[in-house]
């Protein structure tokens, strides 16, 4: 009888740990030479084949890899990356909180940030010239991005953060 129960006790705890899946944010960087994605565009020609296409639109575009920001109150991430061909570093921060934005659906928020400089910042929020984002942090929120035009040596790029919020670990 008492295996029985510590049998039916464990199946309880693991349905438990398996119902309760918590959300997970995945968040990427990116980089999109203008010029060249505009041309890209321009002279495109559908081909039929669905990968074929997407490379040929993709030109001028540089994602980074995905990253999943540490989530909590009072939790900042920043990752930074190279402008591909330039010394110029671009930071992108991601940080929840539950202290700067009420909404009628609740107090938590998440903000993203990002900045183009010539030295790595410690966040790109608080930074000078960034492209900030803030979002009510509930059940409902799919996506945020934040993103911003920057020209370097007379090219234009549109630099950005994205985060899909609805991910599950």
């Amino acid at each position: 009888m008492k295996r029985i129960i510590i049998a039916k006790l464990m199946v309880f705890w693991l349905l438990g740990i398996a119902g309760a899946q918590t959300r997970s944010d995945v968040c990427h960087v990116y980089v999109v030479d203008v010029a060249q994605a505009r041309k890209a565009a321009e002279s495109f020609r559908e081909t039929g084949s669905a990968e074929a296409d997407a490379k040929a639109l993709s030109v001028g575009q540089t994602i980074f890899p995905e990253f999943l920001p540490v989530m909590g109150e009072e939790e900042l991430t920043t990752k930074t990356y190279r402008l591909p061909g330039s010394s110029l570093i671009i930071t992108a921060s991601v940080y929840y909180t539950d202290e700067s934005m009420a909404s009628s659906e609740g107090s938590d928020s998440m903000l993203v940030g990002v900045v183009m400089s010539p030295q790595p910042q410690q966040n790109a929020i608080s930074a000078e010239s960034n492209a900030v984002s803030e979002v009510t942090y509930n059940g409902n929120l799919d996506t945020v991005r934040a993103k911003k035009y920057v020209r370097v040596k007379g090219l234009l790029y549109l630099v950005g953060i994205e985060c899909r919020c609805k991910e599950k670990k």
